[in-house]
């Protein structure tokens, strides 16, 4: 029998892939703040990474004393922020005009001494970071830098990436470039699965798709913008519309890898659910509304 996801945001108990229950939903304070976006789990479930609308700065919420912590005001820093594996470091990009062209740099920031360190010195080409466990990898200018500490590993560094458009995907410094719609596709927000077996992306105009490493298998999850893993079987994103100037609507959905069960579940009290974000564990998603207020749903196991 095919287990079915059903997800509630507010009130009643719903089973969750026949396995996980809804235990709570939790408007997170964030008092003082003008509104948050882009929310990003830490590893251990600690904290939450937050954004302003356009990823300009990062905030620390932390679960344990419900306080907030400023990181960093700069420019970009919620865009494809990086958390270690033990939470204590966080990988963000800098970026910066000059002259009206466009720079980035890469910095690390230790929560253990509070304090900054510039991996990337400002460069005019694309950077792209993940962490290998605590250690910075990162791809410049299509190519993968990875230090000599992480290369002493056994986990295989994977970086998945766009480039002009394309899909690169970097494998212990291999490049291989993807077009699984084809090459005339405009590709973004992609990611790896947690198993490493598996790209979720989305298609400008066409909706979001699952597949392998190779580029084959391809599964269409119909439209699902800003997807994330929630665990190796589903993906969580969001059903948003516009009138071409704001926003109109926007709701969770929640889909199978397989793109067989799919799921709409309504903001709270009517509100509109944007960027979803997953914990490691899969067992709490987090998502801000439009006016930048942060929810937190908590899953149980049956």
């Amino acid at each position: 029998m095919k287990k079915i996801l059903l997800l509630a945001v507010l009130f009643g108990q719903v089973a969750f892939a026949q396995r996980l229950q809804i235990k709570s939903v939790e408007k997170i304070s964030t008092d003082g703040l003008s509104g948050v976006y882009h929310p990003k789990f830490s590893p251990k479930g600690d904290y939450i990474l937050l954004s302003g609308v356009d990823y300009s700065g990062l905030k620390m919420y932390s679960f344990a004393n419900k306080g907030i912590k400023t990181i960093t005001n700069d420019p970009g820093a919620g865009y494809g922020t990086q958390i270690s594996d033990d939470g204590n470091t966080i990988l963000y990009k800098k970026n910066e005009l000059k002259k009206n062209l466009k720079y980035s740099s890469l910095v690390s920031y230790s929560k253990i001494s509070d304090s900054k360190n510039e991996i990337v010195p400002s460069t005019r080409e694309s950077l792209t970071a993940k962490l290998q466990g605590n250690t910075p990898v990162y791809v410049k200018g299509k190519k993968m830098v990875k230090p000599r500490s992480a290369s002493q590993t056994q986990k295989k560094a994977i970086i998945i990436c766009v480039e002009d458009r394309l899909l690169a995907l970097y494998i212990d410094g291999s490049r291989k470039v993807l077009a699984p719609n084809g090459s005339q596709a405009s590709y973004i927000w992609p990611s790896i699965s947690p198993d490493q077996k598996r790209i979720v992306y989305t298609v400008a105009s066409k909706g979001t798709f699952v597949c392998d490493l190779q580029g084959k298998n391809v599964v269409s999850l119909g439209k699902l913008n800003a997807p994330v893993w929630l665990n190796n079987r589903w993906i969580v994103g969001m059903d948003d519309k516009d009138d071409g100037e704001k926003l109109i609507s926007s709701v969770l959905v929640a889909v199978t890898v397989d793109g067989k069960a799919r799921q709409t579940v309504e903001a709270p009290q009517g509100k509109m659910a944007m960027y979803p974000a997953a914990s490691s564990d899969g067992k709490r998603i987090a998502f801000n509304t439009e006016n930048g207020e942060l929810y937190v749903v908590d899953l149980i196991e049956e």
